[in-house]
């Protein structure tokens, strides 16, 4: 995550010159200012274009960018703009998603600042309630006062509570043992349990508060979670997207070769993929071949709509590879 600020910062830096010299940096504009609704945004965006591109209604060059930064900057700043680094152009579409995704980032942080404050205070009254009493009854020792009695006294008063509130205090510790001690994930965080795909909104000593796909808030007592496995996707090394691969019996061994070729090619032009994937023969029979095939993300993000956006445009290319090499009778699953 503070990498990832790092970028959105420094890029914010290049672009706090499109808008207003004086300005220092848009990041300090952020911190004053909420972009609240997609309203807000666009009013941004339509200044920076229109400082850039002189009022044309056009998107953002290179040569633009050429004025108000040194040319081995621009690299760097194209990266943060989907479609940007082949193109060398900024489309009011990308620039519109990357400002809303910054602001986004932006509320993430500030959010798991406030909940990890907030737990902390909660741990704190807990800790200065055992020592206050740790330190009442050292007091009552060192002080001579009839230990015994003192202590016979307290049991019988602490018994009930212990039988009342036993389960409670049981709750929190173990509240404590995943929020503080395990820690298996953060606020924003994308989470699969019990094979349904989560997203952390607040964490507390007793519960978590999720999201899922649709909105719907659901609630799970830390005890609970405790005893579930808990896969966390932007805690995951790179994902692994695997295709099935159904073809013709009748495919001839040259096609499948180019068909690898091609695919190579597809990996070696998307910075979304790594270059290296896997496609290999899973079972053959009168009708049918079947293969595999195995791409890595380029990177790991936890941000399920864009890996499903990603899979769709990948089979989209695939179908298109197989019509032009004149493959037909094909199933990608």
């Amino acid at each position: 995550m503070i990498a990832q600020l790092k970028l959105i910062k420094g890029a914010c830096a290049y672009l706090l010159l499109l808008v207003r010299k004086r300005l220092h940096t848009i990041c300090d504009a952020v911190d004053n200012s909420d972009f609240a609704d997609e309203h807000q945004v666009e009013n941004f965006m339509s200044m920076v274009f229109k400082n850039l591109t002189n009022n044309e209604h056009r998107d953002i060059q290179e040569t633009d960018l050429l004025r108000v930064m040194k040319k081995e900057d621009i690299s760097n700043l194209l990266q943060v703009f989907e479609g940007a680094p082949e193109t060398k152009i900024i489309s009011e579409a990308s620039f519109k998603n990357w400002m809303v995704d910054v602001c986004n980032k932006r509320k993430l942080v500030i959010h798991l600042i406030n909940n990890s404050s907030t737990v902390i205070k909660q741990l704190n009254r807990i800790v200065l309630v055992n020592l206050s009493f740790l330190v009442a009854l050292l007091w009552c020792l060192l002080m001579g006062f009839r230990t015994t009695k003192l202590l016979v006294y307290i049991s019988s008063h602490l018994l009930p509570l212990v039988f009342v509130f036993g389960n409670y205090c049981k709750m929190i510790c173990e509240g404590i043992m995943l929020a503080i001690v395990m820690h298996p994930f953060d606020i924003g965080d994308h989470c699969i349990i019990d094979n349904e795909q989560l997203v952390v909104k607040e964490i507390g000593l007793i519960n978590t508060v999720f999201l899922k796909d649709n909105n719907e808030t659901v609630n799970c007592l830390n005890s609970v979670l405790v005893t579930k496995s808990i896969s966390n996707l932007s805690r995951s090394s790179e994902l692994v997207e695997t295709l099935e691969i159904h073809v013709s019996s009748t495919t001839s061994s040259e096609a499948i070769s180019a068909v690898k070729l091609k695919i190579d090619e597809l990996t070696g032009s998307k910075p979304d993929w790594r270059a290296e994937n896997c496609f290999e023969l899973k079972a053959v029979d009168d009708f049918t071949q079947k293969y595999n095939l195995q791409m890595t993300h380029s990177t790991n993000f936890q941000n399920y709509k864009e890996k499903n956006n990603r899979r769709s445009d990948l089979v989209i290319n695939l179908r298109k590879l197989f019509e032009e090499l004149n493959i037909k009778n094909f199933t990608i699953q």
